[in-house]
């Protein structure tokens, strides 16, 4: 898929079925009002907060939902997701938590037991924002489930789940340069005997095999935990929970070994633990880096940077033991409402303008997501460029909280910061991560 072809795209979802109609009706709000009800000219009578560290959700969002709800203002506050964990404690030790937010699973399950985050059960059974669907029904089911069983993994049984809504459908694939590929003679593996000679060919040529940033770095043991712990884990979800595995169980240990085994053999950046995402994205457009494992979210700015003569394509990474391959996301973007909001009625509206038909239809920044809604039209010119979401996505969801890493805001910090930098560089050893591991899990559950 070449870059003039992607830029006369408007608009992408990956998973979903032909648009039935996006009438929008701005003056319904479903259940909750329409603050805006006045004249274009009419002073906002609200103003909101909103935090994000979802670039998708910018100022052209903000712009397009102040100009259909004149009643509403926004202030909107974009934080790089490194920084969020200590914003967020920041503003909740102050009293001033935004109206609405960005959050994801390690952070969630704290907010919610902290009591910081409003219950959305009731306002899910009401309109959507255009006023012509119930909104739980908007979203595809399997999504929907995936972040309802975030809250039930690591809160236990709730009378309901429903505290924040997924914002996209986030799915991983492998990005590469199709005139490279042909140049090495090499094509997209369909085992990861063949991902791995392929890492080894591209290493040769004078080539960074794969991309790893800080952000991400847990990446890569989480899909192999997929496939190494599936079988234990499926047969018994609540495994770490009543003690018949731990993180020094074989199969947890094989995903940290298999981890250091890419590192070991140099076909990660040199700089990848402490590399921000953007190094990774000059990188691949520098044409130094050979692979990336990626979101189509953060596509827009290799597209929008590609030297003419890349062409670009996707493909979903084989399953390291053979399974078949499952890709992280699912929702892993959330947005949710402040429990003290003074304006629960219009931040509940900007919510549903988030998750939105008009949103994702109407948006150009939106085009390159996967935006988890039924009945949004899918863009023919890109679904070849990036088949490897499509069948990423086809193949299923590892849940977020499988292996325990992502269960809560100290362990998710302590692993990607701390302990796994640790391991790669051999400062600690297996046993040490694993056994420093549980003892986290286990002191951060125990209340």
């Amino acid at each position: 898929m070449n870059k003039k072809a992607l830029t006369l795209a408007t608009s992408l979802a990956l998973v979903g079925t032909i648009v039935a109609g996006c009438g929008s009706d701005n003056n319904s709000a479903g259940g909750n009002g329409n603050a805006g009800t006045g004249g274009g000219d009419k002073d906002p009578t609200v103003t909101l907060r909103l935090l994000t560290t979802n670039p998708l959700v910018g100022e052209e969002s903000i712009e397009l939902f102040e100009e259909q709800n004149p009643g509403i203002k926004v202030n909107y506050e974009y934080v790089p997701t490194a920084d969020y964990s200590a914003k967020f404690a920041a503003l909740a030790a102050g009293g001033e938590i935004p109206d609405v937010f960005w959050t994801q699973s390690g952070f969630y399950t704290d907010q919610i037991k902290q009591g910081l985050v409003k219950d959305l059960s009731e306002e899910m059974k009401t309109k959507n924002y255009e006023g012509d669907q119930v909104w739980e029904e908007t979203f595809i089911p399997a999504l929907l489930d995936n972040a309802r069983n975030v809250v039930k993994k690591g809160l236990g049984e709730r009378d309901n789940y429903d505290y924040g809504v997924p914002f996209t459908m986030t799915t991983i694939a492998v990005l590469y340069d199709k005139t490279i590929f042909d140049q090495l003679n090499i094509t997209p593996p369909a085992t990861w005997d063949e991902f791995m000679a392929n890492n080894e060919t591209l290493k040769q040529a004078g080539y960074t095999a794969l991309s790893m940033h800080n952000n991400w770095i847990d990446w890569y043991p989480r899909l192999f935990w997929d496939q190494y712990t599936r079988d234990e884990l499926t047969s018994n979800p609540n495994a770490f929970e009543d003690g018949t595995m731990s993180f020094s169980s074989e199969s947890v240990k094989q995903g940290l070994v298999s981890f250091k085994e890419l590192w070991d053999k140099g076909y990660f950046p040199s700089n990848g633990i402490t590399a921000e995402l953007q190094a990774m994205q000059q990188m691949f457009v520098q044409r130094k880096l050979g692979q990336f494992l990626i979101a189509p979210d953060k596509l827009e700015y290799i597209i929008n940077n590609a030297p003419k003569e890349m062409s670009l394509a996707t493909y979903a990474l084989p399953g390291i033991a053979g399974l078949p391959s499952r890709s992280l996301g699912g929702s892993s973007n959330v947005f949710a409402v402040s429990e003290k909001t003074e304006h629960p009625e219009e931040a509940v509206r900007l919510l549903k303008f988030i998750t939105s038909k008009t949103h994702f239809s109407e948006v150009d920044a939106l085009k390159y997501s996967n935006s988890g809604l039924n009945n949004i039209e899918s863009e023919p010119e890109l679904e070849q460029f990036l088949s490897g979401f499509t069948n990423a996505a086809a193949g299923g969801f590892s849940p977020d909280i499988l292996v325990p890493t992502t269960i809560n805001t100290q362990i998710s910090t302590a692993f990607k910061t701390d302990l796994l930098p640790n391991y790669l560089f051999g400062k600690i050893s297996l046993d040490e991560i694993t056994e420093q591991l549980q003892k986290l899990y286990e002191e951060t559950t125990k209340n």
